[in-house]
């Protein structure tokens, strides 16, 4: 390649990390504002013009977060009604992608589109109905009212994600195994699922994402303030006549940062979980 030719790729890899540095610095902005918000005094939230960075930085608001509120108890609802939600979602999603994976049945695309067709609803318009089924199975005030409408609603996603995923298994690997003597269950459970491994963090991270940060439901199905979650918490803040935004700020930020925890902990296994499978060879 000849020095020209370096320049204009050098050039032109420099415009590509400008622009994805910029994307990015857009889209942490608002995680930003929300960060340096939380350690401003309440004067200085509302101030004109607004200023980008703390004058006199405190975390008196965390303090009072950890002395006044049940931030605990609301993190503590919040990881059990996702993990809930995950057991549920992936006992469901895992025999259904591997069966439509593993065999041909009469109806089998229509199935796979009929899930998909789940997705397509918003849990709004399918409120009123799920809230008379909660009711009438006395789920209501329970968890179970919502990591059931939960499980529901992130089933379309997982189902699809490991029927992809269970397809770029080779079939030999099982066979080998039953001609061994294995069960079909073990053969999910020791052989499938281990090489699967990606495909399930995504999908575990996927769900326990989309419950922690429902509000709709714990608002609609929950009236025991010891069960909120962590966006129930932060609601708790909007008043009829005021809002204490500080308050809001300062649990939204403690709310997020489990999740950040979990990202950089799992984030090699959801991009391998997300990537895998999409092209076909």
């Amino acid at each position: 390649m000849t020095m020209a030719g370096q320049e204009r790729s050098r050039l032109r890899t420099v415009r590509i990390y400008g622009v994805l540095i910029a994307i990015l610095g857009i889209m942490l902005f608002p995680f930003y504002v929300m960060v340096s918000s939380s350690l401003k005094p309440n004067s200085e939230i509302f101030s004109v013009p607004a200023t980008l960075f703390p004058a006199n930085p405190t975390f008196e608001a965390y303090l009072s977060v950890w002395t006044q509120t049940d931030v605990l108890l609301w993190i503590g609802n919040s990881f059990l009604i996702s993990l809930g939600t995950v057991v549920l979602a992936l006992v469901l999603a895992i025999p259904a992608g591997y069966s439509c994976a593993r065999n041909d049945f009469i109806g089998k695309r229509t199935f796979l589109l009929a899930i998909l067709a789940v997705q397509m609803f918003s849990p709004v318009v399918l409120l009123v109905g799920l809230f008379d089924i909660i009711v009438q199975f006395n789920f209501y005030n329970s968890y179970l009212a919502v990591i059931i409408p939960a499980a529901a609603f992130t089933l379309p996603f997982n189902t699809w994600m490991l029927y992809g995923y269970f397809e770029t298994i080779p079939i030999e690997l099982e066979e080998s195994a039953r001609i061994d003597g294995a069960s079909q269950f073990q053969i999910l459970t020791k052989i499938v699922l281990p090489l699967t491994r990606p495909a399930l963090v995504a999908s575990i991270t996927y769900t326990f994402l989309y419950a922690w940060n429902r509000l709709l439901f714990v608002l609609t199905f929950l009236t025991d303030a010891s069960k909120y979650n962590i966006p129930r918490g932060v609601f708790s803040f909007v008043g009829a006549l005021e809002t204490d935004w500080r308050m809001m700020l300062t649990v939204s930020v403690i709310g997020i940062i489990p999740i950040l925890i979990l990202f950089a902990f799992l984030e090699e296994y959801i991009v391998a979980g997300m990537t895998t499978g999409a092209v076909k060879e």
